[in-house]
């Protein structure tokens, strides 16, 4: 049946204990990846899905990476809802003063690793979806969850799998990711690039008498951050942050007293959404190129390890419409943002899929050291996700 705004809002409010306790429940529970085993983050929600009486499927290359798939309503348009269940490694728990899966609560902050990135956005969305399935919504179309594996690692065995093989081809997609509740329309694109240098082992006290690859690789890394990163730091956009070059890793040698014959460096390039990330990777090249022939003994190469185009919505498209009305109606700021870091909305704005991010938390916090989320933003980010889907999906007059 039809419904307004402030009935799906007062159950969901309503709710909110439930909410909470999924929450809690999702953090508490090691997602970490890797290895990436979201099994029971699967159980967790399937559980409460079966209650109700919705059905779902699980899709899994990897048994332990499974990825649940709902859909309400049937037919054009599709909205897809997609967040993902693995979180990173909390690293060195000495650095928290909370238990990164214990999700203690302060106030309205609750604490752990992944309680912003992103399970405050799974249980918000499994809220919404709940809401609209309790309070049986009519939707003139069809609304799907994804709830992924994988994302933190590339997502290959999560939204990467669905979309490569046909599974998912919706209209339009609100990714779950943590945005403090704005709605952001574009991302910068990602290239990841591994170098490799190789020399001639000597011996430490001779070292002329052999190639250092370690050097080589220092001599490559310093031209392209003198190269690329100082234009770099010349460009911007009005939603995203800087263009960017970062060295990731560096490895070489085997001994302080033998020369290095390899040395192996990894290499960040976050591109603007105007960028091409295969553009980014010919200027990676060309700096090589000119190394190589200043000095013909150079022996380096080049090798992209993962490309993700960038995102960039209109923002007067009907999804960043519908958005910004409830946004502004739940009080939030509507203005458009950008997004920091790489998410798996990459995978649709790659196939001209109108996409944009919402979800609670600072962004600052996500991957860090006593990671939080307020509960009054998952909160307001379920009434959100609800409310736009009901207006995207609206049936009959």
């Amino acid at each position: 049946m039809p419904i307004d705004a402030p009935a799906l809002a007062d159950e969901i409010e309503r709710q909110r204990p439930s909410l909470v306790g999924l929450l809690a429940s999702l953090v508490r529970t090691d997602t970490t990846n890797p290895p990436g085993d979201t099994r029971r983050a699967v159980d967790l929600i399937g559980a409460r899905f079966r209650k109700l009486g919705v059905d779902f499927q699980i899709l899994a290359d990897d048994p332990k990476k499974p990825n649940l798939l709902l859909r309400l309503g049937s037919g054009r348009p599709e909205l897809l809802f997609n967040t993902h269940m693995d979180t990173v490694p909390p690293g060195d728990r000495t650095t928290w003063r909370h238990d990164p899966l214990g999700a203690q609560i302060e106030g309205t902050r609750l604490f752990g690793r992944g309680a912003a990135d992103p399970k405050g956005c799974v249980a918000a969305m499994v809220v919404a979806v709940e809401t609209l399935v309790r309070l049986r919504v009519s939707l003139g179309g069809s609304l799907l969850l994804t709830l992924v594996s994988d994302e933190e690692v590339g997502g290959a065995k999560g939204t990467e799998m669905l979309v490569q093989r046909g599974l998912l081809r919706p209209d339009q997609v609100i990714i779950g990711e943590v945005t403090h509740n704005r709605i952001a329309i574009a991302e910068k694109g990602l290239l990841w690039v591994r170098l490799v240098t190789r020399g001639r082992t000597a011996h430490g006290s001779t070292p002329w008498k052999g190639v250092n690859a370690v050097r080589s690789m220092v001599k490559v890394l310093a031209a392209l951050e003198a190269e690329i990163g100082a234009r770099l730091r010349q460009q911007t956009h009005p939603l995203t942050p800087p263009p960017s070059l970062s060295i990731g890793t560096i490895t070489g040698g085997i001994a302080t007293n033998v020369v290095p014959d390899h040395c192996e460096a990894t290499i960040d390039r976050r591109t603007l959404p105007h960028e091409h990330p295969a553009d980014a990777l010919a200027e990676i090249d060309r700096v090589v190129a000119r190394l190589r022939d200043e000095d013909p003994d150079l022996d380096v190469t080049v090798e992209s390890v993962q490309q993700g185009p960038p995102i960039e919505t209109a923002a007067d498209a009907p999804l960043v419409r519908a958005a910004r009305e409830v946004a502004a109606a739940l009080g939030l700021d509507s203005a458009p943002a950008g997004y920091q870091q790489a998410s798996d909305g990459r995978f649709f704005a790659a196939r001209g899929i109108d996409t944009m991010l919402f979800g609670p938390g600072i962004p600052d916090l996500a991957h860090s050291p006593d990671e939080y989320v307020d509960l009054d933003e998952v909160t307001v980010a379920a009434k959100f996700y609800a409310q736009v889907a009901a207006r995207l999906l609206r049936s009959g007059p």
